[in-house]
């Protein structure tokens, strides 16, 4: 296993806490509503199961941040390690015109992403600064910087299937964070990258053209594997996690199933 009994601990904590957050609501059976009438004739009586899973997912979404900062801490070092990190950011004006052209290309469909290319315009125009322009408020889901090689990554962790909008507000996000880092740093050495921490395709490549028009697999987004193998800097990382929510689940399956079996009506 390549994560400390430590990490373990902290993790099943969050499992647990997610999981009964879920159970006690049992009793207090949602309103069944699917949005689709034949679904809802033919599913009835375990929609509210469906409703309590699909309610978990998204609660356990959340919580996924907060396991990333927790096996960070323990590889990187708490200390270089910041999660969902508020800034004033404020960019020179020639900067900001770079990333807007970017930013508008790809919309327009007219380049596809080159992460490589994108960081070195915005870079050389950091070079050679314009006036300051407006300050916008940025908040970043993870921040990690790496003393020994002065490199500072920047990760905006999504599911699988972001609405249409968060992709390119994520973008613009993380090209300014590119900006920032460089004019805090003075260091060229800076990765700002999307973190999808699950792949829904596996075992097949991760592939949502609504994505991928606007993030290069080539260095401006991580998926899964690739995600959790880099914050635990070992290749066992996701495999240890994936193994660790496995265990949870059959250690409580007995508890799990008679929470969530309160849902379903059986006449």
């Amino acid at each position: 296993m390549s994560l400390s009994k430590n990490i373990q601990t902290e993790i099943n904590s969050l499992i647990e806490a997610v999981v009964q957050k879920y159970i006690s609501k049992a009793s207090d059976k949602p309103k069944a509503d699917s949005g689709n009438p034949f679904v809802m004739a033919l599913l009835k009586d375990f929609e509210p199961l469906i409703h309590r899973i699909h309610g978990l997912k998204t609660s356990l979404g959340s919580e996924m941040e907060k396991i990333a900062q927790i096996i960070a801490n323990d590889v990187w070092g708490k200390d270089n390690v910041r999660r969902k990190i508020k800034e004033n950011v404020t960019l020179p004006k020639n900067v900001s015109e770079v990333i807007n052209t970017i930013i508008i290309d790809l919309r327009n469909i007219k380049t596809l992403s080159n992460y490589a290319k994108e960081k070195e315009m915005i870079i050389e125009a950091c070079k050679k600064p314009s006036e300051n322009g407006n300050t916008q408020p940025i908040e970043f889901d993870l921040v990690i910087t790496d003393p020994k090689n002065s490199h500072t990554y920047i990760l905006e962790m999504k599911g699988p299937d972001p609405n249409t909008t968060e992709v390119p507000g994520a973008k613009r996000r993380l090209l300014d964070a590119i900006a920032w880092a460089y004019l805090k740093t003075g260091s060229e050495n800076i990765d700002s990258q999307l973190a999808i921490y699950y792949n829904n395709k596996y075992p097949k490549a991760y592939n949502n053209p609504k994505v991928l028009n606007y993030f290069n697999p080539e260095g401006g987004i991580l998926v899964q594997e690739d995600f959790w193998n880099f914050i635990g800097k070992d290749k066992q990382t996701f495999i240890s996690l994936t193994n660790m929510f496995e265990t949870y689940g059959k250690t409580n399956k007995k508890k799990i199933w008679e929470g969530f079996s309160k849902l379903i009506e059986i006449q």
